[in-house]
Formats: C-alpha cells, structure tokens, sequence
C-alpha cells in the first residue's frame, strides 16, 4: 500500500473515530433509571410501563421496573434497591406518604427522583430535597370535577327530585385520591339535588372495588349513579351492577377516569358515560425529562411542577378519538423530545387534545 493510500485511510478511520465518539457523547453513556409503581395489577400501570419501555428502547436506556404490588414496605423496599443498584435516577410515585422517606435514601446516594402522578406536600428543588427535581402528573381536582358534572347533568332526578350517587374513592391519603375526590366535592356544591348514600374505598384497583360496591349497593338498591376514581375502579364497579342483574349506562350512569382500553370500549358500548385521562404518557414524558437532566439539561424552575390536562371521552367523541389515536396511543418520538440529541428540543410533555 502507498503512503498515499496509507494516510487516506487514517483519514477515513480517524473520520469515523471522531464521528462515533460525538455520537456517544451527544446520546450520552447508558444509563440506569429505575421506576417503582403502586401496581401492576392495574390496566393503567401497565400502559404507563410500556410507554416507558418505548422510550427506554428509542433513548438506549437500561430501565429497571419495580413493583410496589400495593404495599408500602415494599415502595420503600425498592428506593432501597435501586440505591443498592447505583441507579443514576429514579422515578417513582410515592404512594403510602412515601415521598420524604424515599427521596432521603435517594438523596443519601446522591441520585435525583422524578415523582409521577402522585405529589409531595412540598414542592420539587427545593432546600430539604434538591434531589426532587420535577413532578410530572394530572390535574386530578379539574378530572375529578369533569367526572362529577357530567355524571349529574346526565342523571333523572327520583321522585323526591333527588339524584342519589354512591362513591368508589382511590386509595386512601394520595394527592390523587385527594385531588379527585375535591372536584367531586366542588361539583356537589353545585347541586344541591345530588345526594351521596354512602363512599368506599376502592383502592385503585378493580377487584376491590367491585367487592365494596357490591355492599354499598346491597344496604342503597336506590342509587342510580356512580362517581368511579379511575379506570380500574370504574371497571370494579360495572362488573358488580352486572352481577346485581342491572345494566350499567342504563339502570345506573357510572364515570370513570384513565382512558384504559377497557374503559374506552366501554364508553363505545354504553356502559361508561364519560372517561377522562391520558396521564399514562407521564411516565414516559419523565423518562425524557430524567434522562435529559442526566445529560446536563436542568430542569427550570418553570416547568419542575407540571399538571397535565386530560382528554374527555363520551360515547360521541368515540370515532374522533380513534380517529387522532388509533389504538388509543398518540405518536410521541422520544429521540425528538429529548433536547440531549435534539438541541430544538422544548419540553417532553404534550396534551393530549382532539384534532376537531
């Protein structure tokens, strides 16, 4: 080979090296972020990971999913062994008043949390825990007010001219449970005509929500609506008016929240009458958020508590949803929103909104 020849191909080769090393050094090292969820029996945790798994998949991240299985030991338990890990980030929803106990371990090791769908009674960046650097979730009071509203505008008055609703709350304590449960109160203030018989605790989830329904509507055979705090628990609640020999979105209106695909074909059918949701994304829009921050892209003071806004679905607004969202999931391109290998990058988190 001529020298000639020779210092071409170094060319080419050093070309390449350059090109490589600022690739990974745009995209940054691999890194470890573990997420811990109240459950993964629920239909809505479980969208919530896939959408995470797509943008650890699309951003090379080496994401550890673990489950809290609804016992808070075990939210604790696994902040510990995600230390254990050396995860570069966390995030995680903090269930069971377990927000300053994790984020202290976090803050031990130095690791920065990212709180999702449920928020601390302390802000994020701040002194005690600068380590909390951003909380990403919904707007549950406006969700839980929508909820309510719709469920009595649609509902006949009874004799009495009353509109007697019972009430399958979240799980006890959270912000979530909290926040929607304020939206319903502020709609009750608004009619006077509605009359709550009686509230249980559903605890998120479906199984136990149809039992307690079931002993609620067995001592109040009189209620005629049913303000369900999410979608699992909406779920619960249609399964135990079916077995009572009734017919849901008929003999009894029934709410919901979340925009599962269950859910979604129920509100098709009839037996839902209003859902409200899309916050499954938040744990995606973290993802891109922790991710970012881990790459050098601080998160502004601005946009560190961030209340997403949710889409309503009724019965008519059925063909436009699966028109904009066909299999119920928007386009989201991670690699786009993320302003480590997209320096036009904005913010990660999106709306989302009906196209008409």
């Amino acid at each position: 080979m001529t020298y000639g020849k020779r210092f071409q191909l170094f060319g080419m080769i050093l070309a390449f090296v350059v090109l490589y090393v600022s690739a990974a050094i745009s995209a940054g090292e691999k890194r470890k972020i573990g997420v811990i969820v109240p459950t993964l029996s629920a239909q809505f945790w479980d969208n919530y990971i896939k959408f995470m798994e797509q943008g650890a998949k699309a951003l090379d991240i080496n994401l550890v999913v673990l489950n809290a299985d609804n016992k808070p030991d075990q939210m604790i338990k696994a902040i510990e062994d995600l230390v254990a890990q050396n995860a570069d980030g966390i995030i995680y929803t903090p269930y069971w008043a377990t927000a300053a106990s994790g984020l202290t371990l976090a803050k031990d090791a130095d690791i920065p949390v990212i709180f999702t769908d449920t928020y601390a009674d302390f802000p994020p960046q701040g002194r005690r825990f600068p380590n909390y650097i951003a909380f990403i979730g919904p707007s549950d009071e406006d969700a839980g007010y929508q909820m309510a509203k719709k469920l009595f505008d649609t509902m006949q008055p009874d004799a009495k001219g009353k509109k007697v609703i019972g009430v399958v709350n979240g799980t006890a304590g959270t912000s979530v449970a909290i926040d929607r449960r304020k939206g319903l109160e502020r709609a009750l203030a608004e009619h006077p005509e509605v009359v709550v018989v009686g509230e249980v605790d559903g605890n998120f989830v479906r199984d136990t929500s149809q039992t307690v329904f079931e002993s609620l509507y067995q001592g109040n055979p009189d209620i005629k609506g049913v303000w369900a705090a999410n979608g699992g628990t909406a779920t619960g609640v249609m399964s135990a008016i079916k077995n009572a020999g009734k017919r849901p979105g008929e003999d009894i209106l029934v709410v919901g929240m979340d925009l599962n695909p269950e859910n979604v074909v129920a509100v098709k059918n009839g037996d839902l009458l209003f859902d409200i949701g899309g916050h499954w994304l938040q744990g995606g829009f973290a993802l891109v958020t922790m991710f970012d921050y881990l790459n050098g892209h601080l998160v502004s003071a601005d946009k560190a508590n961030i209340k997403l806004d949710l889409l309503p679905l009724t019965k008519g607004l059925v063909p436009q949803f699966e028109a904009d969202f066909p299999g119920g999931v928007p386009e989201y391109d991670f690699r786009a929103r993320s302003r480590t290998l997209n320096p036009k990058a904005d913010v990660a988190i999106f709306e989302m909104k009906y196209s008409k």
